[in-house]
């Protein structure tokens, strides 16, 4: 009997082992360009329903006054206003993974714009976004929310 729960122990944890485990790099890969290509180029083309595939039903939008811009404000306004910022670039700065499947981009964005006063600014903003792997979605993954902060137009 010893040698029988002794098989079934060395097989599972054999079998363990033999897990696949998570291709983090090419995960990091595919959300380096969802973050810097893909999600602000559906702001872009002001396509609601790309974006709408990729937003969770539960998407928030955390702006840096700390006021909360639900999924469906969010796609009316891609849908209403058009986003064409001079010089946009994302750089993600960390990938803070909080389980295989659950991740927060960190980075920075800036683009060339005019300030109050109508002088040539560079815009700068820290963000964070909350990702999730979805097998469902067209991306494979799903943002559930973002947050900016510290933004602010430094001068040119």
């Amino acid at each position: 009997m010893k040698k029988l729960f002794l098989a079934l122990a060395l097989s599972l944890a054999a079998g363990g082992a033999c897990a696949k485990a998570p291709d983090r790099a090419a995960d990091e890969r595919a959300l380096t360009h969802i973050k810097t290509e893909l999600w602000p180029g559906f702001y872009r083309a002001q396509d609601a329903e790309g974006l709408a595939g990729f937003l969770d039903e539960a998407f928030v939008n955390i702006a840096p006054d700390g006021s909360v811009t639900p999924r469906e404000e969010e796609l009316a306004g891609v849908r209403d206003f058009p986003w064409n910022p001079v010089n946009f670039h994302y750089e993600i700065e960390k990938f803070v993974w909080l389980k295989e499947d659950l991740v927060i981009i960190i980075g920075r964005g800036s683009s060339d714009r005019t300030n109050e006063d109508g002088l040539p600014c560079r815009h700068v903003y820290a963000s964070s976004n909350l990702l999730e792997r979805a097998k469902d979605a067209p991306l494979g993954w799903r943002a559930l929310s973002s947050h900016v902060s510290g933004a602010e137009c430094v001068a040119a």
